[in-house]
């Protein structure tokens, strides 16, 4: 069964999430593991509630992946900022551990104007010092790709490949965001097979996670733009495309997109799973 989800609010426990996903049709979730814009006034853990959620998610067959804060920059040139990083990714793992989530998705940093090279061995002494500070072998650090806004690094897969370089494939791993994909004009809209990452087995090899996203934005236009499934510049036969693509069958979809309310979801994923379920889009007899 290809599982198909969405990000859903923890802010009524985890528990509350996790008896929440199968309503919506969703048999994997995201939820941040902490407010997504700031590094402060988190609630502690409830760690009664991680614990009965976590035997929730196994009883429901369901899966679920922590995202960081957006403040995160595993690769600044601030000092500051940088250890603020590092600690809350490190809690992060903590969090998801607790949670029984098998990762915790954090954006690719930006170095501002300290170039790519510096990004890369920046991020890997980031990576370096969590891993060291964290027991928690049960979850893997999953960098997403960026859309290449500004100084953003992780745009294509060398880069991520390189950022991930000398690290343990169990514990570091990739999420692809197909909306960032397209925005930075790495995912051809024409031809979704020629995707560089699924012909490369280094990648393929860590990829767990995939952020299902339409785009507000054209092809290359290099901004975090998501739009609803179908309706946005990537479109429905792109959507398609990826939903069909053997080699993502065991992955987990996520769907982050500007829905009003979690309800609308149930549709997000409803029109996923029709896709699914009636065959490659023109194929129809």
């Amino acid at each position: 069964m290809i599982r198909i989800g969405c990000h859903l609010s923890v802010a009524k426990g985890f528990t509350s999430a996790v008896d929440n996903a199968p309503k919506l049709g969703a048999t994997c979730f995201q939820y941040f593991t902490k407010n997504p814009r700031g590094f402060r006034g988190a609630k502690p853990l409830n760690v009664v509630d991680a614990e009965r959620g976590q035997n929730r998610m196994r009883e429901l067959g369901l899966v679920s992946v922590g995202h960081t804060p957006y403040l995160i920059n595993l690769a600044t040139p601030d000092d500051e900022l940088y250890k603020l990083s590092i600690d809350a990714l490190v809690k992060d793992l903590v969090i998801g551990e607790a949670r029984g989530s098998y990762g915790v998705i954090v954006h690719c940093g930006k170095p501002k104007d300290k170039g790519l090279d510096y990004g890369i061995i920046r991020m890997q002494a980031a990576l370096s010092q969590v891993l060291s500070q964290t027991q928690t072998e049960q979850v893997m650090i999953l960098l997403e790709n960026t859309a290449g806004q500004g100084s953003e690094i992780g745009t294509t897969i060398d880069q991520l490949l390189a950022i991930a370089e000398g690290f343990p494939q169990d514990r570091v791993g990739f999420c692809l965001d197909t909306q960032h994909a397209f925005a930075a004009g790495v995912l051809s809209p024409d031809n979704v097979a020629d995707f560089e990452g699924f012909h490369n087995p280094l990648y393929m090899e860590r990829l767990k996670a995939i952020h299902l996203n339409d785009s507000k934005v054209p092809f290359g236009a290099r901004k975090d733009r998501h739009e609803l499934i179908g309706q946005g510049y990537m479109g429905i036969t792109v959507i398609d495309t990826i939903l069909h693509e053997p080699r993502l069958q065991s992955i987990p979809f996520y769907l982050e997109t500007p829905v009003e309310s979690e309800a609308q979801y149930a549709d997000e994923i409803r029109t996923c799973r029709d896709l699914l379920e009636t065959g490659r889009m023109g194929d129809e007899s």
